[in-house]
């Protein structure tokens, strides 16, 4: 028997062998960092940022893209919540707590937003920097109608959450009124 015939059946037995080796060790490392992902993705879900652009063209059109991400956020009572500028717009936004049926439905509500005016009206003056405004009549932390978190473009503002398990909180950007969203309080 030719010994060099079977020496290439045996080598290729080994190779084979590291390489089910390697890709168990793979399989675990790709299956450790979806783990530590996911576990990250959790805790960015108490970010909320501001999305999208605005455009105006003279006597042709005005569009406005900006939203809030996520638009619903789910948090624990205590969780800190943390408002970003993460849009390409230059303009300040809120995220301010209303009660449901002040939220506008409708084009004209948003022209027109009567709650938005309350909101401004909390600043006595030009703010300047990121802030968290804690209205009058609520309790510390954000928990009642006109709680406020205010952000500059390329900043980030933060509160804690104190409002009790088991409350759905409605926001708004007082300037923008059409960006809107809640906050489910576990």
């Amino acid at each position: 028997m030719d010994e060099s015939a079977s020496l290439p059946a045996g080598s290729g037995r080994r190779p084979l062998a590291r390489w089910s080796a390697r890709l168990g060790v793979l399989a675990a490392l790709s299956l450790a960092a979806l783990t530590l992902t996911t576990a990250a993705g959790g805790a960015t879900d108490k970010t909320v940022q501001t999305k999208g652009d605005e455009t105006f063209v003279p006597n042709s059109k005005i569009m406005a893209t900006l939203k809030f991400a996520p638009g619903h956020v789910v948090v624990n009572s205590g969780d800190t919540l943390t408002l970003q500028h993460a849009d390409k717009t230059q303009a300040p936004h809120t995220l301010s707590i209303v009660d449901a049926d002040e939220v506008p439905t409708t084009i004209d509500e948003v022209f027109q937003c009567a709650v938005c005016v309350e909101v401004f009206g909390l600043f006595t003056a030009e703010p300047t920097s990121s802030a968290f405004v804690d209205a009058p009549g609520t309790g510390p932390g954000i928990d009642g109608r006109l709680d406020t978190l205010l952000v500059f473009p390329g900043e980030s503002v933060s509160a804690e959450v104190t409002a009790p398990a088991g409350t759905t909180l409605s926001y708004l950007c007082a300037p923008h009124p059409w960006m809107q969203g809640t906050i489910e309080v576990k």
